[in-house]
């Protein structure tokens, strides 16, 4: 992950500075941009700049495990302290804990995440607990959360800094249109510009969320250096999931030995679809590298960054609901540099037309060729 978290200050350009170092610290704002326009970032910069300052009481908020532990090597990199990061489940689990609240958890995420942050919402309607709680909270994926979690963020501090890009919102119950905007007075730091994937990448994003009114396009505002390492994306057909998973071996085999400091990310829309490629690894002729292929679902892979992306199983994504293109489109922007995306049978119609824009045009099919 050599490339992924800043080293140094001509890194950033000039409106990533100023979220960084020239709003006041008493200020709550909203950071808004694209994938790869560094929004992490800059709320681990800005952690980094209260610790310097001995204002060390903050929490850095994710919403799953698997990005913890991506986060967890950014505080590493830039000397923060590992411990204030925290899911906002363990989060709202530990403030009931603290102040003796009973809760029975179902095991059923959606049910889960509406009874925690119900409860905490209650401990701040009764003046139980107030703003003073944290000094400081920063909330990454900000997109992803109910109104009730964004209220009870907003109830437990007087700073709070909000990370978010709608067109990653990959989960069915989100928050009211404008709600993050209010809860920071309007104050908004928006970043145009992005550094992370590659033009062709951006392409294809670009043409699976292709309605411009509600998703701005990423084309003109990649930063990508795509003359020095030209990107790819790239369509695997196989006959069944099991030739998806030997494919997606063997094309990993010569990335490991390209990317060398770099991790590569193989992700799939369902768990047990990761699950089996996960099992066929460990007895692969790379498993020796195992430490450097993240295996995971697109869900759990949210906020990753990867040199290398293999999407397999996306004959499935047509089977997950509402949420399947900005589910795939995010999956596309994990990578920098190259994405694979296998599938068995037909694709959907969405991502093979996005597909093709990497393509000339095809001629007009003869009259006899539609029979």
């Amino acid at each position: 992950m050599s490339t992924t978290f800043w080293i140094k200050t001509d890194q950033l350009d000039d409106e990533q500075r100023m979220a960084v170092e020239n709003i006041p610290e008493t200020d709550s704002f909203l950071l808004k941009g694209p994938a790869g326009s560094g929004k992490t970032n800059i709320l681990l910069l800005r952690a980094k700049w209260l610790t310097l300052k001995r204002q060390s009481n903050f929490k850095i908020i994710v919403f799953t495990s698997s990005l913890r532990e991506f986060i967890d090597q950014g505080c590493m990199h830039y000397g923060i302290d590992p411990n204030s990061t925290t899911t906002q489940m363990t989060f709202f689990k530990s403030i009931l804990q603290e102040y003796s609240v009973p809760y029975e958890l179902s095991n059923n995420f959606e049910a889960d995440r509406t009874l925690l942050a119900g409860k905490v919402m209650s401990l701040i309607d009764e003046k139980r607990i107030s703003d003073g709680y944290c000094g400081t909270l920063f909330v990454d994926e900000a997109q992803d959360y109910t109104d009730t979690e964004l209220l009870v963020f907003r109830g437990l501090t007087k700073r709070l800094v909000l990370a978010s890009d709608s067109r990653q919102s990959i989960y069915k119950t989100t928050h009211t249109p404008e709600l993050p905007e209010k809860l920071v007075k309007g104050k908004i730091v928006s970043l145009r510009y992005h550094y992370r994937s590659g033009l062709k990448l951006c392409k294809v994003a670009d043409a699976i969320l292709s309605d411009t009114a509600a998703f701005p396009r990423l084309q003109g505002e990649c930063r990508y250096p795509e003359a020095y390492i030209p990107s790819s994306v790239t369509p695997v057909p196989c006959e069944n999931f099991s030739l998806q998973i030997t494919a997606i071996i063997d094309n990993l085999t010569p990335q490991l030995a390209l990317y060398p400091n770099e991790k590569i990310g193989v992700l799939f829309p369902k768990r047990e679809q990761a699950a089996e490629f996960e099992a066929l690894l460990e007895t692969s002729p790379i498993v020796q590298a195992i430490d450097r292929i993240w295996v995971d679902t697109l869900h759990g892979a949210k906020g990753w960054e990867f040199r290398a992306v293999h999407l397999g199983g996306c004959e499935s994504l047509s089977r997950m609901g509402a949420t399947q293109k900005r589910l795939i489109y995010t999956g596309v922007l994990r990578g920098k540099t190259s994405v694979h995306l296998y599938y068995s049978g037909r694709l959907p119609g969405y991502l093979d037309s996005a597909m093709a824009v990497l393509e000339p045009p095809r001629a007009n099919p003869s009259f006899d060729e539609l029979f």
